[in-house]
């Protein structure tokens, strides 16, 4: 809510108001030509431009043009630019230089958006660490991306200090921006930053180009822990053009509300680099909230937002409220929403477009549903390849060595070809890199990268996600290594070993965390020291909803670990073998039979944190 001293002041909104008037949309049978259509938009004025580049434009072209709002305050873009400037002239001060990297931990606000503008005037590749890494995963981020220098949010800094000693210089040179809404903070012997008085743009801005890395974005990939994606200006502006017009279809007075971490390209791509790229206006919230949700839609007046699956399940699952049906939004961009979801928030809330896509943090492969078919990422475009997929056998269907491409009604895996119009950038582990690319797959002197995403395929070329491959599953938005949590299981001293996979749970989306454990002999299971130790060493959205104790776990021929069967049995109670389920106050607790019809039933908190 505003605070008290705007509501006695005025009626409105601390910002502007900017109506103007509404371009109609143009339906789907309509453009002939998709593609032919976004040629012309990258074509056009300021395709060549980074983020930083647009933001010096728009701060000439149109200064008091509101870019962000958050909570009580409005940043036009002259105001941004000044202070993204002061930033980047404080970094030259430090030493900071093109090329370098910059490590950035921060939650959602202002300065999170500053800090990376600023980077990017000066070349510098920002590393966007995932605010919920503890221990191990952070430590490795942290090394893995190569950064030189890093800029921690106060709210950020007991994550941090718990590594320190484990990142080598990389804590000598790490600088502290304090929360404006923390009275105070112990920086422990950190230095604080200070921006520069100087506001007039840096030389260097010039010399950016598309080709420049634009972010380090972190992904679990499909073993092990995190890798460092390479994301390129290129990609974030490209994107962020297309998406803009196509998607939200942006019109005078538009604002996009986005309240999911800066630190993913979901909000990186989809709210920042669309209102940059077109000149509009982010409402940014700090975080995702059901319950004030609406609220803010209607106190920024935001046109549009950005989400994810389970995001809209918390909000269909809400009670009614005063704001479900005050407010502007016209269309909403976003990924992973099921079918029963999308009816019910397009109903209740009276949504007239939703435009679900299909994206990853590293791929060369997108859709986009712009015809609005209720569960569907888009079609097959882009020279896109959808492969056969044995899930008996956990591998590619071939024909005489080759793949085998799907017809209406395969599910199978999607391919992304790379070339020149669609490149794949990789992580900065080659290896990493080289393991994510297929070669020789369809046809001789090929390349392909693989998504490890399974889809469906309908009659009219639809694509309708089925389920994550290999070593990790997705839960709350999020992608989970399961080779990480096995880890952090072993090594609690009583398992001896653990197998960890995905299990579907009614009414959410995703997948729920669910491990099969050994315990090591003469152990019991200890539910709150369990629970305690994986507070400390995983997020929390990647801690097991489910453990499963038994004898022994099965593997394949080679060894692996098998975990097909597994799944397949998923969470219900079976003799012999106890399943025990998170719970806020006991850590895990043994599941009973009347607390698992709780859950099938789909019952509101029949899951802690649900």
């Amino acid at each position: 809510m505003w605070s008290r001293r705007w509501r006695s002041r005025c009626t409105s909104p601390p910002w502007p108001r900017r109506r103007g008037p509404r371009a109609p949309s143009v339906p789907a049978h309509r453009i002939g030509s998709y593609a032919t259509l976004a040629r012309g938009v990258l074509e056009g004025a300021g395709s060549h431009r980074t983020l930083a580049l647009e933001l010096e434009r728009r701060s000439r072209t149109q200064p008091a043009h509101s870019f962000l709002l958050y909570e009580d305050r409005r940043f036009d873009y002259g105001q941004a630019d000044r202070i993204v400037n002061g930033i980047a002239h404080a970094y030259l001060a430090a030493g900071m230089g093109r090329g370098d990297v910059l490590a950035l931990l921060m939650e959602n606000r202002p300065e999170f958006l500053w800090h990376y503008l600023a980077a990017g005037k000066l070349g510098i590749v920002v590393a966007l660490v995932n605010t919920q890494a503890r221990g191990d995963g952070l430590a490795h981020a942290l090394t893995v991306c190569g950064a030189r220098h890093m800029i921690v949010g106060s709210e950020c800094l007991p994550a941090f200090l718990t590594i320190r000693e484990r990142v080598g210089e990389l804590a000598d040179r790490c600088l502290v921006d304090e929360d404006p809404g923390v009275t105070h903070c112990d920086t422990a012997g950190l230095a604080r930053f200070e921006p520069s008085r100087t506001v007039t743009d840096p030389p260097d801005t010039a010399r950016s180009t598309l080709g420049d890395t634009g972010a380090y974005v972190f992904t679990s990939g499909t073993t092990g822990l995190p890798k460092a994606a390479v994301m390129s200006y290129q990609r974030l502006t490209t994107v962020g053009r297309v998406l803009g017009a196509l998607a939200w279809r942006f019109e005078p007075g538009d604002v996009v509300y986005n309240c999911l971490p800066l630190f993913h390209t979901h909000a990186l791509v989809i709210s920042l680099a669309s209102v940059l790229t077109h000149g509009s206006t982010l409402a940014l919230g700090r975080r995702f909230s059901a319950g004030g949700f609406w609220r803010d839609i209607h106190r920024f007046e935001a046109t549009g937002f950005n989400y994810i699956g389970e995001m809209c399940r918390y909000l269909v699952n809400t009670p009614p409220g005063e704001y479900d049906n005050r407010h502007r939004v016209r269309v909403i961009v976003g990924q992973g929403l099921q079918s029963d979801a999308w009816v019910k928030l397009q109903d209740r809330f009276a949504i007239p477009r939703i435009v679900e896509m299909y994206a990853s943090t590293e791929g060369n492969i997108a859709t986009l549903n712009l015809s609005g078919t209720v569960g569907s990422v888009g079609t097959l475009r882009l020279g896109g390849k959808l492969a056969k997929w044995d899930f008996e056998r956990d591998d590619f269907v071939r024909n005489a060595g080759r793949l085998v491409p799907c017809g209406p009604g395969d599910v199978g895996v999607l391919l992304g070809p790379i070339r020149k119009r669609t490149p794949f950038a990789g992580y900065r582990d080659t290896e990493a890199t080289s393991a994510k690319v297929l070669t020789d797959a369809f046809r001789a002197g090929d390349a392909l990268f693989n998504t490890g995403d399974a889809f469906r395929l309908d009659e009219r070329k639809n694509l309708f996600f089925v389920d994550r491959l290999g070593d990790t599953f997705r839960n709350k938005g999020e992608n989970v290594s399961t080779t990480e949590v096995q880890e952090q299981l072993a090594r609690w001293p009583g398992i001896a070993a653990a197998s960890v996979y995905g299990v579907t749970v009614p009414g959410r989306e995703g997948r729920a965390g669910m491990a099969a454990v050994v315990l090591a002999d003469g152990a019991r299971f200890d539910g709150a020291a369990l629970a305690a130790h994986l507070d400390a060493a995983l997020p929390s959205y990647a801690q097991p909803v489910f453990i499963r104790v038994r004898s022994t776990l099965e593997t394949t021929a080679t060894l692996k670990l098998s975990k097909l069967t597994l799944q397949r049995e998923g969470f219900a109670p079976r003799d012999g073998e106890p399943i025990y389920i998170r719970d806020a106050a006991d850590g895990y607790r043994e599941l009973t039979h009347e607390h698992y019809d709780d859950i099938v039933r789909g019952e509101t908190g029949a899951i802690h944190g649900q």
